[in-house]
């Protein structure tokens, strides 16, 4: 089965199944205030968050959302089963992953498959450096214990044969980036979308890199068992043309028992209001309309998202 079937698959599958819960899930009255689970300063995840949170503050007065920023993906998963937050973005492997080996009864569901995330590792651009090998035995930076950035680039070690062979570290995104440019740390693995602000202001400074990754995608499907694709990198800054990367969907999810009027309000502002949520200067959020936000994966979508979804399909 390929890719595309995979995921045609699993939208039509989950929107049957979660048709029936909406028709008797009982709506809880919206909150006050709205938490929502982002990431890093400097990345994608909370730029992206801050702009949702200003466009549903303008669709409706009462709903008011407290952004977090977190360590990313893993974060934002233990912090939605807890009940700490009601929204966050996760990354579709990891998302997969967490539903896999946890508990169902907390296990989140989607609102949407909101834009793509490019798995980047980054080098100095004066490094000699030409592929991931080349960098057997030396020091990256994969980011905190709590992102998606790590859980991916353990999979991506592991693919590549490197796992071992390297030092890694767990650099917060701008830290990780200060011992790059100061070569406490020759590379640095990040996710998020192309160019991450953050990478783009050191280049600005230290010439940066990106390696071209695209050749692991395969080897790390079979290791992990998630569909990782290989997609062009969008050039410019740091991103030589014509370069290959791992993409991977970032996902909004939310809590269960979230208020299905609330759920909708926020498919309805994602899908109304893409052009307003693209962070400036960042180019390839390829999935904010409703045929492509409705295509989650493994991941269920909330019964309050299947009705905005057939609402805004007719």
């Amino acid at each position: 089965m390929t890719g595309s079937q995979r995921i045609a698959l699993s939208r039509r599958a989950f929107i049957a199944a979660t048709a029936a819960l909406a028709v008797g899930c009982a709506d809880r009255e919206p909150p006050g205030r709205v938490r929502l689970a982002a990431g890093e300063r400097g990345g994608l995840y909370l730029a992206f968050a801050e702009l949702l949170a200003k466009q549903l503050g303008s669709r409706d007065r009462d709903i008011g959302v407290d952004v977090m920023s977190t360590e990313g993906s893993v974060d934002n998963l233990v912090r939605l089963r807890s009940g700490d937050v009601d929204f966050g973005l996760v990354l579709a492997d990891v998302a997969e992953r967490d539903r896999a080996t946890g508990p169902t009864d907390s296990a989140p569901q989607a609102v949407a498959r909101v834009y793509e995330n490019y798995l980047q590792v980054i080098v100095r651009d004066s490094a000699e450096f030409d592929e991931l090998a080349d960098l057997a035995g030396r020091a990256i930076s994969i980011g905190p214990g709590g992102s998606g950035a790590a859980a991916t680039s353990e999979v991506m070690l592991e693919a590549s044969g490197l796992r071992g062979r390297v030092a890694t570290e767990r650099y917060r995104l701008r830290e990780g980036l200060a011992r790059l440019a100061d070569g406490g740390v020759n590379a640095l693995v990040w996710s998020g979308g192309v160019p991450t602000p953050a990478i783009a202001d050191l280049d600005a400074q230290v010439p940066l890199r990106m390696l071209d990754i695209g050749r692991l995608a395969a080897p790390m499907s079979q290791l992990s068992g998630y569909p990782y694709l290989v997609r062009t990198v969008p050039s410019g800054a740091y991103v030589p043309p014509g370069l290959r990367s791992i993409g991977v969907p970032n996902l909004l999810l939310c809590r269960q028992d979230i208020s299905a009027d609330l759920v909708g309000t926020v498919v309805d502002v994602i899908a109304n209001d893409a052009a307003q949520l693209v962070p400036p200067h960042v180019r390839g959020l390829q999935y904010l309309d409703p045929p492509s936000m409705v295509q989650t994966g493994l991941i269920p979508l909330h019964p309050g998202a299947v009705r905005a979804y057939r609402r805004l399909h007719g």
